[in-house]
């Protein structure tokens, strides 16, 4: 991605910030796992939206004082030791270069350097933090141990939340984003055909996931969130992810799945035959789903909400669940279709969202109806990743196959 994005992003940034303020934004590291064992390491959303960088402990400081706005990117120190060991450690001029900040220190002399700050005459009022969604039991992260050190030596500055202007900016997608996010789909398109491919009775779900997984690690990806391979009965489990179930002729699998291309995730849901062909009972229920998404997809439009378009699929569900002899009474639709239409997809598989959950000019929604319909052992799920344009909707996934006939006809 160009340097120019994200230059343009802290500018959009700073635009938004009250004068005589400073945000900080951490990279943040990689949680341990186990004694001298750690997680993979993961980005923090925010610091690579507006650097470019995805490299641990680093730490992003714009500050807007009297309407002159400063920038500043704190790395760690070039360790030969830790090289030795670990992996080379991102330069100074790699960073000026990626990111586009002029200004590069040390990491380790950030936190003395934000106090002569905060006690300069040039100090801010209020410094911008971001904090979303956490649990009553979670571990301080690096934003909270600086509001708490923030508290306790200097009380009267401002603690603000970042979240409200990152989502207002991530939100409206550019066109240099949607070409990330259509690579990653296009990476999930391709991993799929695999699988559909390969798939067969006797096989186990987790070996389904091993072969998307690998796939995408031929080219250069990773999946965007644990996959989810629900076969048979697992199938109405919205978030099924043991995978140790081994599948038979006649089930179905659902796979609800993404890839990723420079932190942009895809998530797309497909449901297969495992052996190749439907039966008609679930041709039947399959193309109520299929419907449903056009139903859905028809009432996106900039300024909609996730719950209008919701309610027009559930009385979409109502009518053709009473023809399936599923539900006498609309109120059962609950038993069967129990959450929301999507979500917005971005650098997050679950991106920022408004507080009115209404879709704005350039969003990308997730469209994924499902039915669950535990006594007959069926779940399935169909989702594509939409881009809510003023001149339309585009699905993005709109290559990846999803009809009764293409389907069987791919896996012949």
């Amino acid at each position: 991605m160009r340097t120019d994005f994200f230059i343009n992003n802290r500018a959009k940034f700073a635009e938004k910030m009250e004068d005589y303020s400073t945000a900080i934004f951490f990279s943040g590291n990689a949680p341990r796992e186990s004694a001298d064992q750690q997680y993979p390491f993961s980005v923090d959303r925010n610091f690579f939206y507006l650097t470019g960088i995805d490299r641990e402990n680093m730490v992003l400081k714009i500050s807007k004082i009297a309407g002159k706005v400063t920038e500043a990117l704190y790395i760690p120190e070039i360790d030969e030791y830790f090289e030795k060991w670990y992996g080379i450690l991102m330069r100074k001029e790699e960073a000026m270069e990626r990111s586009g900040i002029k200004l590069v220190g040390d990491r380790s002399s950030f936190m003395t350097g934000f106090a002569g700050h905060l006690s300069s005459s040039d100090r801010p009022d209020n410094v911008y933090i971001f904090s979303y969604i956490t649990s009553v039991e979670e571990p301080y992260d690096n934003y909270r141990n600086l509001a708490h050190w923030l508290r306790n030596q200097y009380p009267t500055v401002n603690i603000k939340n970042s979240l409200d202007i990152m989502i207002n900016l991530r939100s409206s997608k550019s066109e240099e984003e949607v070409e990330e996010i259509k690579k990653a789909i296009g990476y999930t398109k391709e991993a799929l055909e695999f699988v559909m491919k390969n798939l067969k009775a006797g096989m186990f779900e987790y070996q389904v996931r091993a072969n998307f997984e690998y796939q995408l690690m031929l080219r250069n990806s990773k999946a965007s969130f644990p996959t989810i391979g629900a076969s048979g009965e697992n199938a109405v489990i919205l978030h099924y992810v043991d995978l140790q179930r081994k599948m038979a002729d006649g089930d179905l699998i659902l796979l609800d799945l993404g890839a990723t291309s420079n932190n942009y995730a895809s998530d797309i849901t497909r449901t297969y035959p495992v052996s190749g062909k439907f039966t008609q009972r679930q041709k039947d229920i399959y193309n109520v789903v299929l419907e449903a998404q056009n139903v859905a997809i028809d009432k996106i439009h900039v300024g909609a909400s996730e719950i209008e378009v919701n309610n027009a699929v559930k009385e979409y569900f109502a009518k053709q669940l009473k023809v399936l002899k599923i539900i006498k009474d609309t109120s059962e639709v609950d038993k069967y279709y129990y959450h929301g239409i999507g979500h917005p997809l971005g650098l997050d598989v679950h991106d920022l969202r408004r507080r009115d959950k209404t879709m704005q000019e350039n969003n990308v929604y997730t469209v994924e109806p499902g039915l669950y319909i535990k006594e007959e052992g069926i779940g399935i799920r169909i989702e594509d990743d939409i881009w809510v344009t003023k001149k339309g909707n585009i699905n993005l996934s709109q290559d990846i196959i999803k009809t009764v006939n293409d389907i069987e006809n791919f896996m012949a």
